[in-house]
């Protein structure tokens, strides 16, 4: 009996140390932010380290270009991280290929009840919610007060022949007939061509893509009609591939359809004149209008080795400290200039997003207005043949009707590719 006892407190003495000599757990959080974007975010993993000393939390960069196809690398080479900052465009392509983890029910209840209804959808697929929302992104027109005043227009547009009518007012043109002063712009990126026009689709109530996901709702009158309206600009000389957004700033644009994280470029470019001269409006289709929203979330890896660990962390960094205090995601956000669906975290930053330039698109968020897309996964490549389609209409090298019927005969087509 001795021994066996001496035995066995021996073995619990050699078990218990090597338990407390444990390697700690290491997340892998992964994101397209720089090391000086998410430093807000970084201070959090350390206090979250010293809250949890079992836990170590390594940060994995990565350009938004490279972003996922860095994810389906690290896959097959087994180098996955074990939380990841999901664009929600990318989101049906990872759920799919079975990347990313159901979210437990608790997590599920948490985003329910602590998030914008019209954001959560951006993490939706097969009815099933994958993430917890973080930075989200919506449309809005912004138009510059100081040209209105100049060419007497009291009131910005409600809608699209009001935009041309006030176009036509504030554009200026060269002895040489070149737009020094253009009434809109558009350009130049993809995005800024596509996601204005899926704004001016939802506010008549239709997606690019149809329910169905394997038909287009591009060839219908509504569509031919907002891109017509679109081209109308270019072909009255109202507007050129030459006038771009960035160009507003100098004050050489009149109006446009920009997202909300434009004020940061705008402030860069006019300083504390930025509420004096940049105003924000509905987008201008009438009462029924809508607007285009896409968002991150923040997921975790189908084979992490730690999900219970990973889900935690995420619920940390989205809960405030306090009431009346941000959540670290949302001090990020926040600080980045950008916008976050956290409820708490928007009645914590009366301040920064109350502002003139801010608050429209903070109610348009809340009000519902701000629509998400369906999630496919070939959006990436939709929106190519997207803008193809609308520039050629701008440019006046095919009819709205010829580019749209175009671009549908050729988006039915990717959506019926295997992914």
């Amino acid at each position: 009996m001795r021994l066996a006892s001496v035995f066995a407190v021996g073995l619990f003495s050699v078990s218990g140390t090597a338990a407390f000599a444990q390697e700690p757990v290491t997340l892998t959080f992964a994101a397209h932010y720089t090391d000086a974007e998410i430093a807000p975010l970084t201070a959090c993993f350390r206090e979250y380290e010293k809250q949890n000393p079992n836990i170590r939390i390594s940060y994995r960069q990565s350009e938004i270009a490279d972003f996922l196809q860095t994810i389906l690398t690290s896959r097959i080479g087994g180098t996955t991280p074990d939380i990841y900052n999901v664009y929600s465009i990318w989101g049906k392509r990872l759920v799919d290929n079975g990347l990313l983890a159901e979210p437990p029910a608790e997590i599920a209840d948490f985003i329910k009840t602590n998030y914008e209804p019209s954001t959560i959808q951006s993490a939706v697929l097969d009815d099933r919610i994958w993430g917890v929302p973080a930075e989200v992104s919506l449309y809005m027109l912004v138009y510059n007060k100081e040209l209105f005043r100049k060419a007497g227009i009291s009131a910005p547009p409600s809608d699209w022949p009001g935009v041309i009518a006030a176009a036509e007012k504030i554009t200026e043109k060269d002895g040489m007939g070149k737009i020094v002063t253009a009434g809109y712009a558009f350009g130049p990126t993809v995005a800024n061509a596509t996601h204005p026009f899926r704004a001016l689709m939802f506010s008549n109530g239709l997606s690019i893509v149809g329910e169905d996901q394997s038909s287009t709702n591009l060839a219908k009158p509504e569509a031919v009609e907002i891109l017509a309206g679109e081209a109308e600009l270019f072909k009255r000389g109202l507007t050129s591939a030459a006038n771009q957004i960035r160009d507003f700033p100098s004050g050489r644009v009149g109006m446009m359809i920009a997202a909300n994280w434009m004020k940061d470029t705008l402030r860069q470019g006019l300083g504390d004149r930025l509420e004096e001269v940049a105003g924000v409006a509905p987008i201008p289709a009438g009462p029924d209008w809508k607007t285009f929203q896409y968002s991150f979330y923040q997921s975790v890896d189908a084979n992490s080795k730690h999900p219970e660990e990973a889900w935690k962390l995420i619920r940390w960094l989205n809960t405030p400290a306090a009431e009346g205090k941000r959540s670290c995601t949302g001090e990020m956000l926040i600080k980045l200039g950008s916008l976050t669906a956290n409820k708490a975290d928007i009645a914590a930053s009366q301040d920064e997003l109350g502002d003139a330039f801010t608050k429209p698109y903070i109610e348009a968020l809340q009000s519902g207005r701000a629509v998400a897309d369906l999630n496919v996964a070939q959006t990436a490549e939709i929106d190519k043949v997207l803008r193809g389609a609308i520039e050629s209409a701008w440019l006046g090298q095919k009819t709205a009707a010829d580019a749209l019927s175009q671009a549908d005969a050729q988006v039915t087509d990717i959506l019926a590719m295997p992914q």
